[in-house]
């Protein structure tokens, strides 16, 4: 049996009507999650230690100063 692992990501998005944007920062924008997207495909016994690296893989990058968080989930 397969279990596939999905990733999503929380991006800041120009919400401006005029897309006005001046030195990289936006005049208004907000942060949305992309859509789910699979990311690998793994045996069900395996699920749960892959989809923890890349939990612990996501949070390290973000502790070093990534700025866009990402979330996983499982998919049977």
């Amino acid at each position: 049996m397969q279990t596939t692992i999905e990733t999503r990501k929380l991006i800041f998005v120009n919400t401006d009507p005029q897309r006005r944007c001046y030195d990289g920062c936006h005049f208004s924008g907000e942060f949305v999650w992309t859509q789910w997207s699979p990311l690998e495909t793994v045996p069900t016994e395996r699920s749960e230690s892959r989809l923890s690296f890349w939990r612990g893989l996501n949070d390290y990058a973000v502790s070093q100063g990534r700025k866009d968080k990402s979330e996983y989930r499982l998919v049977p």
